[in-house]
Parts: structure tokens; sequence; C-alpha cells
């Protein structure tokens, strides 16, 4: 319901599975193991049956106890070597459908992360995590369970109606009778499973992206005093998925629950006809009892054959809204140039030629035919009305838009061609506030720069100013800050200046990096980037130019284009 116009079709039948093949098939060895041992404990389950009729007609009526000590000990060993062998089986298929669903939703998950932040901002972040989680193991779930089920339940039916014809094959076809109409009764249930799924899958959606929401915005919520209203926004959702839930579990029970009377009705047929056998000596009562343990067996496996078809109906539902996430357009590309310099080395030119930006397809251009040119460690301003299209820019510039028309040039290279990672190691943006991520502040500080050596990590910290930070910390750099409650807008400023000088880029956006901050922090924020970025292009997005130190331009942002402001600001 979130992906309206771009929602994708969903294939048709049991094809649109198709793409999980690659996700198996390193496991195929593994999952032939489990089928293995799933079909030598079925072979064990039939045995029981046969050992039952033994007893009561050779042992019981036969009044031979000695046999009957030996079939029930034969029962027992059987049941302990099933229980082992199945333990055995349980622990390996555990870890081969868990590697095939971590490994289906971290592509998944990757996908994701390839995304332009357009699509997420059209689309509620609770409504992906329920995607990514439970639509995800649902696929999954059908895609395993199902190959083992099937096989399973095909074997076994295949051999109990081969013993109960041996048995008589007069009550296998009394029993053989309701079959066809179970399975009119679940092609009948289609629709009805599919769409009461559906509602299930999109109101879990509603609540999970309803707590994502509040939740990390608990403050707001406080700060509003809207707790009892948010509380009863949640009993109304909640009651509602109960209604889809009650809706889903009665059509299902429905479809179930009457294929288990139409396989009761069978039953007692058979006990009638078989009984009437024994009374005219046709049929002992071992091969009756037989029979009908048999019977059952038989019923379970046809009854899980059709609940692979309710299951396949409601992973469809699932896979529509996976392949939904799968089909959005991914913004990542494999360049082959790099951006170098003219000379020997880089060094941060930056050049808008003729520049179109539009957020939507034919809606207004944010930039519209902007040309810009920005010398190499020039700091320059970018100031402007809200939403005129400043932060745009830095989104451009770091390939998180698409250009509609010119291009972006980085030391005489078209940034299109240059491959995404590496652009944006090269232009670096610090925002108003710099995400902070759950772990300690080390953790923040290497974020993106995993792989820096401890020495200089600690002194690109020292030279931000991190120490500071850290020194009136209880644990210091080992501090959990949580998302990056717990310290200041200047702090995280602090620890995200330090992230771009590990990355020591050619180019350092601030888009409005200064905007929480008060005046000594501004100016202390500035001295450090003119300081340890002398030698680097800055550009400053800004509401406030007459606050940017030592800037060599400042452009105003006007309908799309920038505009050279006659006076420039000095050191303040």
């Amino acid at each position: 319901m979130w992906f309206g116009a771009d929602k994708a079709q969903p294939r048709a039948g049991w094809r649109g599975f198709g793409w999980l093949w690659p996700y198996v098939r390193p496991h195929l060895r593994a999952l032939a193991s489990v089928l293995t041992v799933a079909l030598f404990i079925s072979v064990l389950s039939t045995l029981q049956p046969y050992l039952s009729k033994l007893i009561i007609d050779d042992a019981l009526l036969g009044r031979n106890f000695p046999l009957l000590v030996q079939l029930s000990g034969l029962i027992v060993g059987l049941a302990v070597v099933a229980f082992a062998a199945g333990a055995v089986n349980r622990w390996h298929y555990t870890r081969v459908s868990g590697r095939i669903l971590f490994a289906l939703r971290e592509d998944v998950y990757a996908h994701l992360l390839a995304l332009p932040p357009g699509f997420f901002r059209r689309r509620p972040v609770g409504d992906l995590v329920a995607r990514l989680d439970g639509d995800v193991a649902e696929v999954q779930r059908f895609s395993t369970d199902t190959l083992l089920s099937a096989f399973n339940s095909i074997l076994l039916l295949a051999v109990t109606a081969v013993i109960m014809a041996l048995l008589s094959w007069r009550l296998a076809l009394v029993a053989a009778t309701v079959l066809p109409l179970q399975l009119l009764l679940r092609h009948k249930a289609r629709p009805w499973i599919s769409s009461t799924t559906r509602s299930v899958r999109e109101q879990a959606s509603e609540v999970t992206h309803f707590l994502v929401e509040t939740l990390g915005a608990v403050k707001a919520v406080q700060g509003a005093a809207t707790e009892e209203w948010e509380r009863q926004r949640l009993a109304d959702l909640n009651r509602s998925y109960l209604r889809r839930v009650l809706r889903q579990q009665l059509v299902g029970y429905a479809s179930g629950g009457l294929s288990n009377v139409l396989s009761h009705c069978a039953t007692a047929a058979v006990f009638i006809a078989g009984g009437y056998g024994v009374m005219q000596g046709s049929l002992t009562v071992g091969t009756l009892v037989a029979f009908v343990a048999y019977m059952a067996r038989g019923t379970n496996s046809a009854l899980s054959l059709l609940n692979i078809y309710t299951a396949y109906q409601r992973a469809a539902v699932s896979l529509e809204r996976v392949e939904q996430l799968r089909a959005a357009p991914s913004h990542a590309r494999i360049g082959t140039a790099v951006p170098v310099a003219d000379g020997d080395d880089p060094a941060g030119h930056l050049v808008l030629d003729h520049v179109t930006v539009r957020h939507d397809t034919g809606g207004r251009a944010v930039l519209d035919d902007a040309c810009l040119d920005i010398a190499a460690g020039s700091k320059i301003v970018i100031c402007g009305d809200s939403g005129v299209g400043k932060t745009t820019l830095a989104d451009a510039l770091r390939g998180f838009v698409e250009i509609e028309s010119g291009n972006i040039r980085l030391d005489g290279q078209d940034i299109a061609a240059c491959p995404l990672q590496a652009l944006r190691r090269r232009i670096v943006t610090i925002e108003a506030e710099p995400v902070m991520f759950r772990g300690s502040i080390l953790h923040n500080l290497r974020y993106g720069n995993f792989h820096a050596a401890e020495a200089d990590l600690l002194d690109a910290a020292r030279r931000a100013g991190v120490d500071e930070v850290v020194s009136d910390l209880p644990e210091g750099y080992g501090t959990q800050i949580g998302g990056g409650n717990g310290i200041s807008a200047g702090q995280r400023q602090r620890i995200a200046l330090a992230r771009a000088l590990l990355a020591d880029p050619l180019v350092l956006v601030l888009d409005e990096a200064t905007s929480h901050l008060d005046p000594a922090a501004t100016a202390s924020l500035h001295a450090l980037i003119d300081d340890h970025f002398a030698q680097r292009t800055r550009i400053v997005i800004t509401h406030a130019p007459q606050a940017v130190p030592r800037a060599d331009a400042v452009y105003e942002l006007i309908a799309g284009r920038f505009h050279l402001r006659s006076h420039v600001p000095v050191h303040v």
C-alpha cells in the first residue's frame, strides 16, 4: 500500500519463487542429507502400524506372550532411534534454513542500502522493517519447508497408499473418496486466504511503523503531552490488527477444519466397511487396526500437501511485498573513472555545468541550468531561503540525486563516471545533525573508516577536539552514546569532523552544520575546519553567511541558480 505506482507485479505461479534458487543451491548437499534422514524416519514410522497388526493378530489373539514382549520392545526401539535421528536432523535443518534466511535478508538489505534517499522519504521505515523481517522470513520458510514437507509427504503418502491397498484394496477406495472434495475446498478458499493474509501483513506494517515513529520521537510526544493520545492510537491499530488476524484465522481454520471433517467422515466409513468385514470373517481385527493407522498417516500427509497449497497463497503475498523492494531501482553505479587533478595530485576543483535537478519527474526544477565554478582549495558560502535547493546541491555533489541535464565535474572528471563509494570519500558532508550510531564514541569515530590505524584515529580525534569531549565522560572513548543521546550538538559536530579528517576528502561540505550551535561553538568549529582543511575545497551551506569567516565568495541560490553577492564577509 505504501508503494503506489511503483508497485511490483508479482510473478506468475510458482515461477515467482525462482529467484530464490541461488540462495538454496549452495546448500543442496546439506538439504539432501536432511531429506535422507527424514525419509529414514518416515520409513520407521510406517513400520509401527504393521507391528501393531502383528501384536493383535499373532501375539494377543495367538496368546504368544514372548512374541508380545519382542514386538513391544521393537516398537520402543524404533521410537528411540527415530527420536535421535529427528533431533540430529532438526539441528541440521535449522542451521541450513537459518543460513538461507540470513543470506536472503542480507541481500535484500544490501539492495535497500543502494537505493537513493528519496526512496526512504516516501516510505515509512516501519513498513520496510516489516517486509525485511516478517515477509522475507515467510518467503524463506516456504522455499525450504515446502521442499522438505512436500518430498516427505509425497513419499509417505505413496508408501502408505501401497500398504493400504495391500491390506485391503476395497477399504483403500473408500478412504480415497474424500480427496477430490478436499482439493476442491482448498481451491475455493484460495482468494480468501490471499486477501486476508495481505490484509494482516499490511496492518502489521502499520503497527511496526507506528512503534518506530513514536519511540524514535518520544521526546516530541512527551513535550506535546500526547502520551494518552498515542496510546489510544496504538490501541486502535491493535484492534484493527486483531480483527484482520481473526478473519485470517477463521478462513484458515474453515479450510483446514472442513478438510479434517471430511477425513473423519472417511475414517468413519472405513470403520463401518472394515467392521462389517471383521464380522463376516473376511478381515482380521489387526488388519483393520493397521489399516486405520496407515490411513491416519496417509491423511496427515495428504493434509500436509493441501496445507502447502495454503502456505503458497500466504507466501505469495509476502513474495510480492519483498519483490516490491527488490524491484525498486538501485542508485548504485559501477564506474571506471576516478576523479583526478589536472596535475599530479587531486585538488578539489568543482564545476557545475548547466545542472538541472528535479525531485519529481515533471516537477519544479530545484537546480535549474545552474552553473558554478569553485576553485580548488577555496572556501565559498551558499545561502538562500529555506527549500530553495541548498541541500539538494549537497546531495547532487555526492550522487544522492539524479541530474536531469548538465554535469558536475571534479578535477575535470564527470562525477557520474565515478563509482559512488569513491566519490563519497572524495566529497564529505557534515550535516546539521550528524548521525551517531548506537555504540561507543570510538565506534562512531571509526564509522566509515573502519580500517584506520588507532594512532591515526586518536590523532584525528585530538585535532577535532574530541579529547575535550571524552575528558568529561565516565568511560572516555568507550562511553556508549546510543544514537547520539547523552552528547551535545557541538560534541556530535566534533566527532563528525574527526570522521572527515580520517576520510581526508578533496571537498568538505558543511550543510547547515552550525545551525544548532551557539556563536562561540560556531566560531570554534569554523576555526578547526579552516585550520585542518586549509588546502581543501570547502563549501559552507548556511542561512547566516555573515557568521562564516574568511570566505572567498558568497553565492545566493535563487530560483535554481547561483548569484554572486557583492559583499564578501570578513573574519568575525
